[in-house]
């Protein structure tokens, strides 16, 4: 497998997971027992087990000054970005789009009635994709933190 291909929510799940989520988030390269740390390992041997099997995957690269998570261009991690150690949807800009072209719309004289309707239809389920992505990203966030 190629860097990238592997979705991490579907290959990872524990320790493994939380470890990788930790490396993402932080965004800078991270040693061993500084992992141990933030995730509340005993040992450092766990950590770089799960850094081998992470590495194996093509998700955590290591440089010679740490370890840094890559980020996956698949899977539902993809459809995020991180914006100081929080997952922010992508689709957010979409919902500001709509929402955005949906109240214009409203205001122009002569609006058709349907295609205002289309608009607004869709600005709501853009909403609640959106508020999907953000549910996620809440409970990812809380993986991070648990020790």
């Amino acid at each position: 497998m190629t860097t990238g291909e592997v979705d991490p929510l579907e290959e990872l799940s524990g320790t493994a997971l939380r470890l990788y989520l930790t490396l993402l988030v932080n965004g800078h390269r991270m040693g061993i027992r500084e992992l141990q740390r933030r995730l509340g390992l005993k040992s450092p041997s766990t950590v770089r087990h799960h850094l081998d099997r992470l590495m194996a995957l093509g998700l955590v690269a290591y440089d010679g000054a740490g370890y840094r998570a890559i980020p996956p261009r698949h899977g539902v991690l993809a459809s995020y970005i991180i914006i100081r150690g929080r997952f922010v949807p992508k689709s957010l800009a979409a919902l500001a789009f709509t929402v955005t072209a949906t109240l214009a719309y409203a205001f122009t004289p002569g609006r058709d009635l349907v295609a205002l309707v289309a608009l607004a239809v869709s600005s709501i389920l853009q909403f609640y994709n959106v508020l999907d992505h953000f549910k996620l990203a809440k409970r990812l966030e809380s993986m991070i933190k648990q020790s």
